[in-house]
């Protein structure tokens, strides 16, 4: 792993969260005196979330692009190799794809170890410097959980980089990571506020963290933690389903009652704002006389596995005709492009203000129903949990006779349809093993191997790492 020493230079994670300041003459020598730098230290650990080596594009093509929901072709095409490359499964170690979110992963990573080494000795409000080393603690977990889930087992490194020496760290067994991840987690949950005030609005919470823990559970197929963390969650009180689907993410509803984290974006030229209502608006559809890049377009597929009815549909997708407003070009089959991330009134591709939806209420009432399910059929409590998220959507309840098999396959249905172009797909696919078979069904000219339920290990980082193994048949 490349070295990171602790950047002292603060950006913004978004107006509404972080206090800007704008120093060049910090060191670690004398930085980490006081409450603002420990406080500094910790919007730090937040930065890496939004920029374009994470949430604001390459995790979008990383958990999006490479499933049955976005595929470049029937008339468009990118320039982007790498992001053809995820499309259609012909990457490699070399895809910069890799290299990009394991450095920025590993950078949110050492600044999260650093404000757990330096803020112990600063002297300070005692509660306010609990309530930082578990933020730290829950970015650290978040960060490691993101790297687990696309590379497998990955270095475990929990103390802050200071130097360029024994940088050649083997990597930890999956096993390994994810009891980290938990132990972050689980420390974090213990600290962490319900809520937050005024400028302090989303920074990570006591019910980010339970849910968090929640999808870790998920993952690691442990149903009965899984359902009791989803279930704490819920009974917060504090969470609830907006009663209209596009109400999640019009812009004065951000970091509001479905929102469980966020990553945070402010528009107004200020660096910080999002790049989902440019990237994933097509170039013939200008905002602004700004053009978009239709990242992530949408497959027939997953548009028609919408029921006419679904009031998700047209808040998720956009499907452009020959006459609509603006046209979409002839030489595109099917012109469908995400629509969920608007802002009309951004005046650049990389001045939204949308938040990125990283884990909502919805995922949590989804995850409920799945971890009941697989411990028993028919349990009501799953079926009032998944018909919460059908009924907002116009749909009716499911029967009360399903199987085990086919409530399964119906939660992950509507995970499909009600979390889209939110991050979830690949790892859904990936951890239900379903993840050739849904390719294949979607276009059977992309090979998917059983070698590709885990991303290739960056060849770079094996180039500077001797003791860093290879993800097999790669």
């Amino acid at each position: 792993m490349k070295n990171y020493l602790p950047l002292i230079l603060i950006f913004l994670c978004s107006c509404n969260l972080l206090d800007q300041t704008s120093e060049s003459s910090f060191t670690p020598d004398n930085f980490y005196k006081n409450a603002d730098d420990a406080k500094a230290s910790v919007n730090a650990a937040y930065d890496p979330l939004n920029t374009q080596n994470m949430y604001n594009q390459v995790m979008w093509v990383l958990q999006d692009q490479a499933t049955d929901d976005a595929e470049w072709g029937g008339g468009r095409s990118t320039a982007n190799q790498a992001k053809n490359d995820l499309d259609k499964y012909t990457f490699t170690a070399a895809t910069s794809t890799f290299q990009s979110i394991w450095t920025t992963a590993y950078q949110g990573i050492n600044r999260a170890n650093t404000v757990q080494d330096r803020i112990p000795a600063i002297a300070m409000d005692s509660a306010v410097k609990s309530r930082l080393l578990a933020e730290a603690r829950f970015l650290r977990g978040f960060y490691y959980f993101t790297l687990v889930r696309l590379f497998g087992g990955v270095p475990l490194i929990l103390q802050e980089t200071t130097s360029l020496n024994n940088l050649a760290v083997s990597r930890s067994t999956e096993d390994e990571v994810y009891t980290q991840i938990i132990a972050d987690f689980t420390a974090a949950e213990s600290a962490l506020p319900l809520t937050y005030t005024g400028a302090d609005a989303g920074r990570a919470t006591k019910g980010a963290a339970k849910a968090f823990l929640a999808k870790v559970y998920l993952t690691r197929k442990n149903w009965p933690d899984a359902a009791a963390k989803s279930k704490e969650v819920i009974d917060l009180g504090i969470y609830n389903l907006w009663d209209n689907f596009a109400d999640v993410f019009a812009l004065p509803n951000k970091n509001g009652k479905e929102a469980i984290f966020e990553v945070q974006a402010v528009g107004g030229g200020l660096g910080e704002g999002s790049y989902m209502q440019g990237y994933m608006r097509p170039n013939f559809d200008r905002v602004n006389g700004i053009s978009g890049f239709g990242d992530d377009p949408v497959t027939a597929n997953l548009y028609n596995t919408y029921r006419p009815e679904d009031k998700r549909r047209d808040v998720t997708i956009k499907l452009y005709t020959a006459t609509s407003t603006p046209a979409a070009p002839a030489s595109i089959t099917f012109p469908a492009y995400v629509y969920k991330y608007l802002d009309p009134s951004a005046t650049a591709n990389g001045e939204g203000s949308n938040n990125f939806p990283i884990l909502r209420f919805a995922d949590v009432l989804l995850m409920y129903a799945e971890a009941l399910n697989e411990q028993a059929a028919g349990n009501t409590a799953a079926y009032d949990a998944i018909n919460r998220i059908r009924k907002r959507a116009g749909l009716e309840d499911l029967p009360a006779t399903l199987t085990q098999d086919q409530f399964r396959d119906s939660v992950l249905l509507e995970r499909r349809l009600e979390l889209a172009f939110e991050g979830h797909r690949w790892y859904d696919l990936v951890r239900t093993k379903r993840l050739i078979s849904a390719m294949k069904a979607q276009n059977p000219g992309i090979s998917v191997k059983g070698n590709n339920y885990l991303y290739p290990i960056p060849q770079t980082e094996r180039d500077v790492n001797p003791n860093l193994s290879q993800n097999p048949l790669y």
